[in-house]
């Protein structure tokens, strides 16, 4: 009896085995692989690698003036960082639309913050609370042109899609369908541009002044040309597209890259040829005027009252402005300068500076180089980045930091009613609340440059980083500028290099939208200069008072769009 017992319970044991078995060998169903998040983002706004798109736009409508561009972002997560995408656009007809482009977005590091005041927050020991997100973190900037279709390599990408709305455009609406094709599913996504009679002239006809200040040096380290050889004309017409793209119209030159010295400094050489061809290059890019840069420059900014030239004869000693041989170098390239500007017709074109931010203690020393060019040209055009008033009658066109600008608001008006054009500029300062380019601050601060100048009726703005970059223009945002002073980040480079040229950025395109705003808000006050007024202060107060809600800023474009549209033909 004992022995069937066990020989049941075998069997029993022996069946179950056999079934765990064959059911260890049948294929269990699969939990389906979530699919990618997809979506559209307004160009304005602040992309991060980390976004989260909780509720994700299918459809998204933009206004649009002519001879702009229409762009969007789209942002793709959840992500494996293996798929293979394939993008393509097509108008209601089915048919693709001529001249989109598409780029993606590449993030940068942000290690600190901008300073309350200038600088980083480290500067100052005080933090800023006006920034967009605290240091560290990484914020997409710059973007690289892409074609279909695209390896992903990571968790999320963010495009760039850009429809170009050229002078002959026609008013209307238009409908664009994104397709993201991921292989095993597809989005189709809906961009709408509504399309405006009203038209921003081009870059050779802007109203308002704009210069970025650019580096050679740099375009030939990072691209890997020889400074004056035929691949560095090719490239630096390509940085001269950029910036026109941008509408900068407005570049510098720097007196010493043209001469040479004798040790007792007399002018060895002057490389006209260079210099006339570097002018023509971007006079041909729709550019309207040319800066020579500031001759002259400080010791240091730490306590010395020294100011040298920037050019040294061939002894290689440092040469004090105002001694008689700083003066006569001075004097023997201002010289061929302002004779080759006349013989060009350029000299209505051209506008010199001296001495980069003079402050009180270097007035006398200044007005005395201004005398010495005055002494050549007498309707020479001195514009200059002041940190003091007592230039009057020294400076043609003031430049002050918009923090600057404000407070002494009165006085700047009363050099305007003199015949003085006022310009501003940002730098590595204000940083807290003030508009400014750097990257932990708000896209609209870069657009409300434009909205700025043309509430205040200003001439012009300046920055000096258009690619002051070190040798890491991707990693080292936040830089060494001299002792106990990084700058903040962003500040030194708005463009990036690549193998095959410079790349736009976010910042450089915000500022490009508020500028073109300019142009629209200066044909509208030809015609209601109240109506401009109402509109900008709907979004714009002062340099540090305005609105940080795009829909608002959207909104208020929108009335401009629509108020411009009267007074343009169609």
């Amino acid at each position: 009896m004992k022995s069937r017992l066990e020989f049941v319970l075998l069997m029993l044991m022996t069946c179950f085995l056999a079934s765990q078995l064959v059911a260890s060998e049948v294929p269990r169903p699969s939990t389906p692989r979530a699919r990618p998040v997809v979506g559209l983002i307004d160009e304005l706004q602040e992309l991060y690698p980390d976004t989260k798109l909780d509720q994700p736009v299918k459809r998204l409508t933009v206004h649009a003036a002519r001879n702009t561009i229409a762009s969007v972002h789209l942002m793709m997560t959840g992500l494996q960082g293996t798929e293979k995408v394939v993008f393509s656009e097509s108008d209601d007809n089915g048919r693709p639309t001529s001249g989109i482009r598409w780029y993606r977005m590449i993030d940068v590091p942000v290690t600190e913050n901008s300073g309350l005041d200038r600088n980083t927050e480290k500067y100052s020991g005080k933090v800023n609370p006006y920034v967009i997100r605290k240091a560290p973190f990484r914020i997409y900037d710059p973007f690289r042109p892409i074609t279909s279709p695209m390896t992903v390599d990571s968790s999320s990408i963010a495009l760039r899609i850009e429809i170009p709305m050229d002078s002959s455009s026609s008013p209307g609406a238009y409908t664009h369908h994104l397709r993201i094709d991921f292989g095993d599913h597809v989005e189709v996504l809906e961009f709408v541009v509504i399309v405006h009679r009203a038209l921003v002239p081009p870059v050779s006809r802007s109203t308002i002044s704009y210069v970025n200040w650019h580096n050679l040096d740099n375009i030939c380290s990072a691209h890997g040309v020889e400074k004056w050889s035929e691949p560095f004309w090719d490239m630096l017409a390509k940085y001269a597209q950029t910036m026109a793209r941008g509408r900068q119209n407005t570049f510098w030159f720097t007196w010493g890259d043209y001469f040479t010295f004798d040790s007792s400094g007399n002018v060895a050489s002057f490389r006209r040829d260079r210099l006339e061809r570097l002018i023509k290059l971007f006079f041909q890019q729709g550019f309207q005027t040319v800066q020579g840069a500031p001759f002259v420059g400080r010791r240091d900014w730490l306590g010395s009252l020294d100011m040298l030239l920037a050019v040294r004869a061939a002894d290689g000693a440092e040469v004090y402005a105002i001694s008689d041989k700083g003066k006569r170098m001075v004097t023997q390239m201002a010289i061929r300068i302002i004779g080759m500007m006349q013989e060009n017709g350029w000299d209505r074109r051209w506008v010199q500076g001296v001495f980069d931010e003079p402050t009180d203690e270097y007035v006398d020393r200044y007005r005395k180089l201004v005398g010495l060019l005055r002494g050549f040209k007498k309707d020479i055009r001195i514009l200059e980045a002041t940190m003091t008033t007592n230039v009057s009658g020294i400076v043609n066109i003031w430049c002050p930091q918009v923090q600057e600008y404000q407070a002494n608001q009165e006085f700047f008006d009363q050099r305007k009613a003199a015949g003085d054009k006022v310009w501003v500029y940002t730098c590595l300062a204000p940083g807290g609340p003030w508009v400014n380019r750097l990257l932990d601050m708000e896209h609209l601060r870069q657009v409300y440059i434009g909205w700025g100048l043309a509430k205040f009726n200003l001439q012009g703005f300046l920055h000096w980083g258009l690619n002051f970059h070190t040798n890491k223009p991707f990693e080292e945002l936040v830089r060494f500028h001299m002792e106990g002073q990084f700058l903040p980040a962003g500040d030194s480079h708005i463009l990036y290099p690549v193998r095959e040229g410079p790349l736009s950025s976010q910042r450089f395109e915000a500022h490009r939208i508020g500028m073109e705003d300019y142009e629209l808000l200066a044909q509208l006050k030809l015609h209601d200069a109240a109506r401009a007024q109402q509109i900008i202060a709907q979004v714009f107060q002062a340099f540090d008072k305005y609105s940080k809600e795009i829909a608002v800023y959207r909104a208020a474009r929108n009335l401009l769009l629509e108020a411009v549209d009267q007074y343009t033909p169609n």
